[in-house]
């Protein structure tokens, strides 16, 4: 490529960059022969940051203390234009001003114009889980963008990026059909909120990573697979630092008439009632939204640049039920409880377990309890409590897993195990355990498995152990 052709193909704006960071373009030009990366299978993976928007709270803290004491993040939320949605309640963020939360963190003419409310809430879950795993430090050097990587601690290229969405900026397609029947044409800012990995390339962009930065999508279950993806790379010494987490904002008519037609939306309308998992009076769930963003290093690196250890990531297994486009088999999830407590026995399993169940007050529930038995086996007795803690914050779709695996981490930080509201008569499935009800139990468990199952049979387990 000639330098003529170069100087044409970069934008004034980039082209300034260019030439004002040596040391960027010194990363960008290097065609160093990388190393031989292999697999070492006795690697430990922990978490040291977490971060989280949800409809409980704007941070970890508190959508932690609101959970713990019974609240509920469902709330009335009709749409008087569309009568033939059925739903009307749904677990939105409140109080979530981008302008304010992300300043400093990201342009804001870019947080107005070009993100979608799902990146929004990335950026901001993210931020958070950074500033906890202490890998951020000011940048004296961009006025729009305030903090960096800290270099002293990983290189900005060893750092990758795998954030999942279900459907991301999906809805802004909805937006784009308004502007082609208004104006006959789209704007250039609906591309970049509308595709579904601009939560991965915002965050990149943030903080200056120059490693991998990709979405990923499987439904109900993106959140855990996106785990599972990170856990993979830094096994395979791929990166020293993973971001990873999930994202969703389908609070909106085109996101909910989807679900709704097809009946999964609870149509009660009182939200102290709506949603109510592992019961048997359960009708549906409730749509939800936010973000949840979890920081993933090895043990061993963690103790080198000094970071805090919250949880290890045991172990985790991924399958598909291979049937039906939208009720479970049941035969994949077990297999992906028992692969993911195989894996976790060969590595140490605790003697005390805590289970966040996927439990979306659908007839899955059913299923995933009597599957639930036959994959524990004979460590059923170890379980000393299950939640379905949708049941207070609404079901964030692609995001549910990784905030779900947040909860998990608190579970075993603080011993408090979170309640299922609404549960007055628990399915026969479930009389077997200890489903925790109304009110938080200290139980104090040792392990902490995370199940999320997705439309089309897509199912991912995971499992973390307290540190």
């Amino acid at each position: 490529m000639s330098v003529a052709f170069l100087e044409l193909a970069l934008t004034r704006r980039s082209r300034e960059e260019f030439t004002r960071s040596p040391k960027a373009r010194t990363k960008d030009l290097r065609f160093e022969k990388p190393s031989p990366k292999e697999i070492d299978p006795t690697t430990r993976i922990v978490v040291i940051g977490i971060g989280a928007i949800t409809p409980l709270g704007l941070n970890v803290y508190e959508t932690w203390r609101n959970m713990i004491n019974g609240k509920t993040g469902i709330k009335k939320h009709q749409y008087e234009e569309y009568p033939r949605i059925k739903a009307s309640v749904a677990a939105t963020v409140e109080g979530f001003n981008p302008q304010e939360i992300l300043k400093g963190i990201y342009p804001e003419k870019e947080v107005k114009n070009n993100l979608h409310r799902s990146a929004q809430f990335a950026l901001a879950a993210t931020h958070e889980a950074l500033l906890q795993a202490k890998l951020l430090v000011p940048n004296n050097e961009n006025t729009d963008k305030t903090w960096k990587i800290n270099e002293e601690k990983v290189d900005p290229d060893d750092v990758s990026i795998i954030y999942g969405t279900g459907i991301g900026g999906g809805s802004q397609i909805g937006e784009v059909q308004t502007s082609l029947d208004a104006k006959g044409r789209a704007i250039t800012s609906d591309i970049l909120k509308a595709l579904p990995e601009r939560s991965a390339k915002a965050i990149s962009m943030a903080y200056g990573i120059y490693g991998s930065a990709h979405s990923i999508s499987d439904a109900c279950a993106t959140g855990n697979k996106a785990l599972s993806s990170a856990f993979q790379e830094l096994a395979c010494g791929d990166a020293k630092i993973v971001i990873t987490g999930a994202t969703e904002a389908t609070c909106v008519p085109v996101g909910s008439a989807m679900f709704d037609v097809i009946r999964s939306l609870d149509p009660e309308p009182n939200p102290k009632i709506a949603s109510r998992p592992l019961d048997k009076s359960a009708d549906g769930f409730v749509m939800g939204e936010g973000a949840a963003t979890l920081v993933l290093t090895t043990l061993d690196y963690a103790k080198k640049i000094g970071a805090p250890i919250l949880a290890e990531l045991l172990s985790y297994k991924n399958t598909s039920d291979a049937s039906s486009n939208v009720f479970p088999n049941g035969v994949g999830s077990e297999k992906a409880m028992w692969g993911a407590l195989d894996r976790a026995k060969a590595k140490g399993l605790g003697r005390t377990i805590y289970i966040n169940g996927h439990l979306t007050a659908t007839e899955g529930d059913k299923i995933e309890m009597n599957v639930l038995k036959q994959a524990l086996g004979d460590i059923k007795k170890n379980v000393v409590g299950i939640s379905a803690t949708k049941s207070s914050t609404g079901h964030l779709l692609g995001a549910a897993g990784a905030l779900e695996a947040i909860i998990c981490i608190q579970t075993l930080r603080t011993g408090s195990v979170p309640p299922t509201l609404k549960l007055e008569n628990p399915i026969n499935e479930a009389l077997d355990f200890n489903c925790v009800k109304k009110e938080a139990q200290e139980l104090n468990p040792e392990t902490a498995m995370n199940n999320s199952f997705g439309f089309g049979g897509g199912n991912s387990v995971v499992i973390f152990q307290k540190t």
